[in-house]
């Protein structure tokens, strides 16, 4: 028996809809006619033999089975992209890419010794680059859209191999006329009756129900709750509003001016910790050239302050 196939047409129609949850607005996205897409969908359908949209003249919905199908379609719409892209690549002299993924807590001193490495084997190696949340990155490098990815904070996964690289403490940021200011040593308990600025859960789900989870089994309450997406909206929200951020070191550094001052946070359950991950069954030697590469001048780089080296290699492959 013949396996329904889709096309790159299918799979564009099926995500837009799905994201426009509207015929017209998905067809105007598109290019196309709202009956041109319908036909695109129900071919689809057909195809599949599953319902992947529920739909009368008020309402367009996903079935269960659409949910699934959008996820794999998505990857399918990044697969041909990322072909396009390495093809175009190796039209410009590059013999060779790698796409490496990274959270916005990884620490810019890793960005920057990886993006300064050279393989003598791999002499036109280009490295991409990609900033992500952190769930994300670790379902990138499952499904083989990244190749490798510094992730903090890795849920265990039997399907990735890692190396972890380096610990920080989580800092804090606050005004210089802050009561705690001061301290050498600042702790959680030391914040509660405070405003507070976290980061926003998306970008790390886990660090960031450790964070209030531990304030509320401690008992520390905060006297308001902001999130934000960046180091500069929080300086704006603390030299507005006054108050604590938390942040990574990098982040609280860059923002400590202006009457604001930076100081780490004295709580081993709040260290970042970020590892390098790849599948666990990937087998390239690029891959494995490079990790090794990138440990070894880790090594020979003065790290900022509160930046610990910690390479412990992981199970697998990885960095051997």
């Amino acid at each position: 028996m013949q396996r329904p196939t889709l096309e790159l047409r299918h799979f564009n129609a099926i995500v837009t809809l799905a994201e426009e949850l509207s015929y017209t607005k998905a067809a105007r996205r598109l290019g196309m006619s709202q009956s041109g897409l319908s036909r695109s969908i129900q071919d689809a359908e057909r195809r599949l033999n599953r319902k992947i949209f529920d739909r009368n003249r008020s309402r367009v919905e996903l079935t269960d089975a659409g949910r699934a199908c959008v996820a794999e379609a998505r990857l399918s719409i990044e697969h041909e992209e990322r072909a396009i892209q390495f093809t175009k690549a190796v039209a410009h002299g590059v013999d060779s890419t790698l796409v490496v993924g990274r959270s916005q807590y990884t620490d810019p001193v890793l960005s920057e010794v990886l993006l300064s490495l050279h393989l003598p084997l791999h002499p036109n190696l280009d490295v991409q680059l990609h900033s992500e949340f952190a769930p994300e990155l670790e379902h990138g490098v499952l499904c083989s859209r990244l190749d490798l990815a510094l992730i903090t904070h890795p849920d265990a996964n039997p399907r990735l191999t890692t190396v972890q690289l380096t610990e920080a403490p989580l800092h804090i940021v606050l005004s210089e006329d802050h009561p705690i200011a001061k301290k050498h040593k600042v702790k959680l308990k030391d914040l509660g009756g405070s405003r507070w600025t976290v980061f926003d859960r998306r970008i790390h789900p886990s660090l960031y129900d450790t964070l209030i989870g531990l304030a509320r089994f401690e008992g520390i309450e905060y006297r308001a709750l902001n999130h934000v997406m960046s180091a500069d909206e929080a300086a704006h929200l603390l030299l507005k509003s006054g108050g604590i951020a938390f942040l990574t070191r990098a982040g609280a550094h860059r923002i400590a001016r202006q009457g604001l001052v930076a100081k780490p946070l004295d709580e081993e359950a709040l260290k970042l910790d970020v590892h390098l991950a790849a599948r666990a069954d990937n087998a390239s030697k690029l891959v494995s050239e490079f990790v090794r590469t990138f440990v070894k001048k880790l090594k020979t780089v003065l790290l900022p302050p509160q930046l610990t080296l910690l390479i412990e290699p992981g199970d697998g492959h990885l960095g051997r």
